[in-house]
């Protein structure tokens, strides 16, 4: 197996608004220091908390058409890191 596809993290979004790109990296991103607080406040007055899930380290990259996209996609191929994955929206300006 390829090793860079061992533990490939890396997403392309492709998307002419610039607002979905913030919100795909504010979901995926990993929590902070003020999850830590609430799950060190949660442990203090509940008692041992649940097994936790820890959040991978994703790779975004960032294309606002088609083109630039298409452009990202070959270059990792060259590379040899490509993508795991890709949110592409398919109603952009111009076509």
């Amino acid at each position: 197996m390829n090793s860079s596809l061992a533990k490939n993290n890396r997403i392309l979004v492709i998307d002419d608004n610039r607002a979905i790109h913030e919100d795909i990296r504010k979901i995926l991103r990993k929590p902070g220091t003020e999850a830590e607080h609430l799950a060190a406040a949660e442990a203090a007055l509940f008692g041992n908390p649940d097994p936790t899930f820890e959040m991978p380290d994703f790779k975004i990259d960032s294309a606002y058409q088609g083109q630039e996209g298409l452009a990202l996609i070959e270059a990792s191929l060259v590379a040899d890191k490509p993508y795991a994955m890709a949110f592409v929206d398919v109603r952009m300006p111009p076509g």
